[in-house]
């Protein structure tokens, strides 16, 4: 059971009932849902979850306290607020913001935790639950509150650079219309890297543990050091840290503690400006290498640095430095940019801007093809005869997506009337940039970079007997069903669906003479 959360369960009071009861924390959570191709890519060491719980009971237990003291707040500050959560909370919406990163997997994984929290019920979550990604959110943030608006025109392109905690989403955007309403595009498919502020304290903590280890201190002492050091680093030194001039420290220890050999002066140990820059550097050399990637070729006068770790006056003064000079004026909020993202979502929910978008990730499905000996025998795939007469292979990708797309199928049958009250395919998702010949290997398992997206179900009895006749060229009839497989980007979401003909009169001699 679930006994603190967020800031309150790294309180001194609840660490010591922690300590005494054997409360477990479940630090760092969210990276447990990255996709696995993010997960491979920084080759994550993740903080094992409490024993007996699972990702999802954490999400919806987290959710589901977010939910408690949402409707304790708006009760208790807002005139009749009993009454009219009442009355509204059973047709409110709620919009769950997630790094550019993630997809049909992880916004499932959401719903169903929000479903469990509370929010919404089964039936109703489809509609009711909707995602958005973190750097378009900060995109309306911005836009309500700078005076970005006002210089936005028709053929203007602008980077967002929305730096997290776990993730550090970029997207590019042109600007199609300015008035009467603003509608912006997505230039290119959104980027994500595993480079948000935690990575920092993630090199601070090694090197405070290397560093308490090499002083000869008992495995006790170097533990309750280092976690001490990280806490303070955190809180304080990584958000004033602004360039390497300035030498800093953090707490590790009470007063009486002091160690020459480590730098450690009254429970404080020093850290050269050299040092806290290079727990950024890693970060930092990501960060901007996925900006670059996203704005090389393209004229983009203004940079959007929003987020967490966008505050950071490190990150601020590196942007400047890099981009500045190049012709890109890096802008900042007004406000508190750790909140562009909930104030941008409850904005988006109400004014959508973007009207077309890039998405991340090809999306098809597995066909077969023709067989040719000369490539197919070397690849090692073992060909197999079709109902036309054909040799076939299997595993081909089949299409790929843009903002709506619709491609025509066939499925080939060797009985007039097979079953088809159920018929499902697979929508596949590949993240690489490269197009692959392959989805499936010889044995029929999924290829590296490829992940089953959603699997699309329809009942097409209707079409029993209404399919087309031929001759295969070894004089065998077969059945062909034709089928478009059509992929829409409309919201923030992936829709995959079929569509298909009825009520078509098919008149065949050969099954009429049966």
């Amino acid at each position: 059971m679930a006994v603190a959360f967020g800031a309150e369960a790294q309180l001194p009071n609840i660490e010591g009932q922690a300590e005494d009861n054997g409360w477990v924390l479940a630090k760092y959570f969210k990276l447990h849902l990255h996709p696995s191709d993010m997960q491979a890519m920084h080759d994550l060491k993740l903080d094992a979850l409490p024993p007996g719980v699972t990702l999802s009971q954490i999400y919806s237990d987290f959710l589901g306290y977010l939910l408690k003291h949402t409707k304790i707040f708006f009760e208790d500050r807002v005139l009749d607020g009993k009454q009219i959560w009442a009355r509204y909370s059973p047709t409110m919406e709620v919009v769950i913001a997630h790094p550019n990163g993630w997809g049909i997997r992880e916004q499932t994984f959401l719903r169903s935790a929000a479903v469990a929290a509370g929010f919404s019920n089964t039936e109703q979550a489809l509609g009711k639950i909707r995602f958005l990604t973190e750097a378009e959110a900060s995109v309306h943030f911005c836009i309500h509150n700078t005076n970005l608006g006002n210089v936005l025109k028709p053929g203007i392109n602008f980077a967002v650079c929305d730096a997290g905690g776990s993730t550090v989403d970029t997207t590019l955007y042109s600007v199609k219309s300015a008035r009467p309403v603003l509608m912006l595009e997505e230039k290119r498919a959104s980027a994500c890297v595993q480079a948000g502020a935690i990575f920092v304290d993630f090199e601070a903590e090694k090197y405070l543990r290397r560093t308490l280890a090499n002083a000869e201190l008992s495995s006790e002492d170097v533990e309750e050091y280092t976690k001490a050091g990280i806490k303070d680093f955190e809180a304080f030194t990584k958000r004033e840290f602004k360039d390497e001039t300035v030498e800093k420290s953090v707490a590790i220890a009470q007063t009486r503690f002091n160690n020459t050999a480590i730098r450690v002066r009254r429970g404080r140990m020093a850290l050269s400006g050299s040092t806290v820059k290079g727990f950024f550097d890693t970060c930092t050399k990501e960060i901007t290498a996925s900006v670059d990637k996203q704005i090389t070729g393209i004229n983009v006068p203004y940079i959007l640095l929003v987020g967490g770790f966008g505050d950071s006056p490190y990150i601020r003064s590196e942007f400047k430095k890099r981009y500045e000079p190049r012709g890109s004026q890096v802008t900042l909020t007004n406000d508190s940019a750790s909140k562009a993202v909930a104030d941008g979502a409850v904005i988006w929910s109400t004014l959508s801007s973007v009207y077309s978008r890039a998405p991340r990730y090809s999306f098809g499905t597995d066909a077969s093809r023709t067989y040719l000996p000369f490539i197919h025998d070397r690849q090692g795939r073992a060909p197999y005869t079709c109902v036309t007469g054909e040799e076939m292979v299997s595993g081909g990708v089949a299409l790929d997506a843009e903002v709506v797309c619709r491609e025509s199928y066939r499925h080939l049958y060797a009985s007039p009337n097979p079953s088809l009250e159920l018929y499902t395919l697979d929508l596949l998702a590949y993240s690489g940039d490269d197009k692959p010949e392959w989805a499936l290997d010889a044995a029929d398992e999924i290829l590296p970079g490829f992940q089953r997206s959603c699997t699309v179900r329809a009942n097409l009895k209707n079409l029993q007997g209404a399919l087309k006749s031929s001759i295969g060229i070894n004089g065998n009839r077969y059945w062909t069903l034709n089928y478009d497989v059509c992929i829409r980007f409309g919201g923030t979401e992936l829709e995959g669906y079929m569509e298909w003909e009825e009520k078509v009169s098919i008149v065949d001699p050969y099954t009429q003479g049966q």
